[in-house]
C-alpha cells in the first residue's frame, strides 16, 4: 500500500464541493499546456459533426432516451 500524503486525508475531509474544486485545480495542474494544432482539430471535429446533424446523418436521441442509455450503463456497472 502506498502512503497518501496527509494532504490529501485532509481534502477528503472537505464537503464534496470543495473536493470537486479541489480535484479541478489538480488535474488543471497536470494539464502542460495545448497540444500544437489541438484547437483547429476540434474545430474541424464540431464542423464535422454540425455538418451530419445538418444533413440528418448524425445518430441523435432525445434527452429521455440519453437518460435511458445512461441507466441502462450505470445498471450494466453496478451489475459487475
Amino acid at each position: 500500500m502506498v502512503a497518501r500524503p496527509h494532504q490529501l486525508d485532509e481534502l477528503l475531509k472537505l464537503p464534496a464541493e470543495a473536493r470537486a474544486a479541489a480535484a479541478e485545480e489538480l488535474l488543471r495542474s497536470l494539464d502542460d499546456g495545448d497540444e500544437p494544432g489541438a484547437a483547429e482539430a476540434w474545430d474541424a471535429e464540431i464542423e464535422r459533426r454540425a455538418a451530419e446533424v445538418a444533413a440528418g446523418t448524425a445518430e441523435t436521441m432525445t434527452l429521455d432516451e440519453y437518460r435511458a442509455h445512461l441507466r441502462a450503463r450505470r445498471a450494466s456497472r453496478a451489475a459487475r
